[in-house]
């Protein structure tokens, strides 16, 4: 459990410092936030928020699990896989803001930024592969661990793993730009 939490804490405070790079540098989010959401503040909120959300995210994507999951299980191995099949992906998604951050505070400016990712091409579908792998990652991952949760039904097993996945994925999609 301590190397779980350990894994996830680490991938929280590379989103924390990113955060913190970005609001330095003065950045707002590039994808829309949830209204009523101040995005000249959002990344300096992020820094505060990011570590207790992926623990919710976490804590939530393993309780799915466990409800959906065969009975007689422990919660602690459960934790545990949920973080390894969090951990990964979370890693993956945060490279594009790690590149978005070094870019700002090596002078970068956002409008720059915005223009490089708003036109259709490389570097457009570059950024958006590295979610969408990202995303397809924790299914991937989330199936694998629920299957190990379902040793008898493999239908059960992918059903949890999507699930647990879509709480993951959503919760990510709605706060963490």
């Amino acid at each position: 459990m301590r190397r779980a939490a350990l894994g996830l804490g680490l991938a929280g405070l590379a989103y924390a410092l990113t955060s913190a790079l970005l609001a330095l540098a003065g950045a707002v989010p590039v994808a829309p936030v949830i209204a009523g959401l101040d995005v000249d503040n959002y990344y300096a909120w992020q820094i505060v928020f990011i570590l207790p959300l992926i623990f919710a995210v976490w804590v939530l994507s393993a309780g799915v699990l466990l409800a959906l999951g065969t009975k007689g299980i422990h919660r602690s191995d459960v934790l545990a896989k949920a973080s390894r099949a969090l951990g990964g992906p979370l890693l993956l998604a945060w490279v594009p803001s790690a590149v978005e951050a070094l870019f700002a505070a090596l002078g970068m400016g956002q409008t720059e930024w915005v223009g490089i990712l708003s036109e259709p091409g490389v570097w457009q579908t570059l950024y958006i592969a590295f979610y969408a792998a990202a995303a397809a990652w924790a299914v991937s991952r989330f199936v694998r661990t629920a299957r190990s949760i379902h040793k008898r039904s493999w239908p059960a097993a992918i059903m949890t793993g999507l699930a647990a996945a879509a709480v993951a994925i959503a919760v990510y999609a709605l706060f963490v730009r």
